[in-house]
């Protein structure tokens, strides 16, 4: 690692950063102009051939004649379910046949762009726009108002993490542009309308970003909450000497204790403490940046869109798992010769320490209280024999007051 070369750091935050807010800011303006370049009442755009072709393909593109003879026949009926409210009950399925992979449920889903952000009104809007369409021309069309029109809607899973991204980068520089650590020029990407390259590209430059494939991240990802012994194991004792203390926190990389073994001298609890990022600074936000990637790409995998042969965060933990650690074995064999049930920690566990002991627990609540249960009981240095280098490759991690461990299948 060379977190000791400034050049380093600058090369993350103008290049491999920098590309990604241009990629992410093009995305979005693209979505923009998309919606601004259909707007107005349907019938207004449907008279125009330019704006006809692209509205259809946001409406309906890669959907089959039986798809759209399904969405004709759309008429839900609604009905009131206690704890959830009013749902959408309809006489035929057509969630099947807008899937994952049709230009119809990525416009939609995937960018929030339609005629209603709820799904049933939206389906009964295309679906009459179909049997308006089997009745009069386009010409006819264009002299009449329809009064429904396409808009963009920010609720969806995806467009609600791209806006914390957003909101993320931009803090990022921001606290670098307020220190005047570094200048850069941010250069949005102009995809004009095309929003499947523009999101393409943004899928590219995120994939970029993620520790399995970037040095940067995975420096920063490994102070997320891990041993100081085990990080000078890994990174050598430089790693806490002032120059380095001060580089770092030039670029807002501030690291905090998070756990200590509770023992009476404290220079003891220094030394074996649990450290990682402070709330706030850049470097639990790069962590943050690095969890909305996962999310965005698992949950793209989900609808049936293939990012990646597989899900980007399965692959980084199958490699770490199959990884030689510092003991010179892998982290796989660690997990399954050690007399410990890690698994009872993939939903994670609360944790706390008390005197050289660590205490694992679930709470419950129960008639008004909350009640502890399956506590576990474990010495500081053997849990940092256990924990150590899970917590360093992001296998493990403490958050608030949690316990969790990444299991594979878990």
């Amino acid at each position: 690692m060379k977190y000791c070369d400034e050049s380093w750091w600058q090369d993350f935050f103008t290049k491999d950063l920098a590309e990604f807010y241009a990629s992410l800011e093009g995305l979005l303006s693209a979505r923009d102009a998309l919606i601004n370049e259909l707007s107005g009442d349907m019938a207004q755009v449907l008279a125009d051939p330019q704006r006809r072709d692209l509205a259809l393909r946001v409406l309906f593109g890669g959907l089959d004649e039986g798809c759209l003879e399904k969405i004709r026949h759309y008429h839900p009926t609604y009905e009131w379910v206690k704890g959830v409210g009013s749902i959408g009950i309809s006489n035929v399925d057509i969630t099947s046949c807008i899937r994952g992979g049709k230009a119809a449920h990525f416009y939609r889903e995937v960018l929030g762009i339609g005629l209603a952000e709820q799904f049933d009104e939206d389906m009964k809007m295309r679906g009459g726009l179909l049997n308006q369409l089997k009745t009069m021309s386009f010409e006819e069309i264009s002299k009449e108002k329809l009064g429904i029109s396409i808009k963009g809607y920010d609720k969806t899973i995806i467009m609600n993490d791209l806006s914390e991204m957003r909101k993320i980068v931009g803090k990022i520089y921001n606290y670098l542009k307020k220190k005047q650590v570094i200048q850069v020029q941010h250069e949005q990407a102009n995809y004009g309308l095309d929003l499947v390259k523009a999101f393409e590209d943004f899928l590219n430059k995120s994939i970029k970003l993620l520790p399995l494939y970037n040095p940067f991240t995975f420096f920063i990802q490994s102070l997320r909450s891990t041993p100081r012994p085990y990080l000078s194991i890994m990174y050598g004792e430089e790693l806490f000497s002032d120059p380095v203390r001060n580089l770092m926190s030039k670029y807002g990389v501030e690291l905090t204790k998070i756990l200590d073994p509770g023992l009476y001298v404290q220079s003891k609890n220094d030394e074996l403490a649990i450290i990682g990022h402070k709330d706030g600074s850049v470097g639990k936000l790069i962590d943050e940046l690095v969890q909305k990637i996962y999310d965005i790409i698992s949950k793209l995998n989900s609808y049936g869109y293939l990012v990646s042969d597989e899900d980007e965060y399965k692959k980084y933990v199958k490699a770490k798992y199959n990884e030689e650690i510092s003991a010179g074995y892998t982290l796989e064999k660690l997990m399954t010769e050690a007399d410990f049930d890690y698994k009872k920690y993939c939903q994670g566990r609360d944790i706390a320490v008390e005197r050289g002991v660590v205490k694992t627990y679930e709470q419950v609540f129960e008639r008004g209280e909350f009640k502890i249960r399956d506590e576990t009981t474990i010495g500081y240095e053997r849990f940092l024999e256990l924990f150590s280098p899970l917590l360093f490759l992001g296998i493990a991690w403490i958050e608030g007051g949690e316990l969790h461990v990444a299991c594979l299948g878990g």
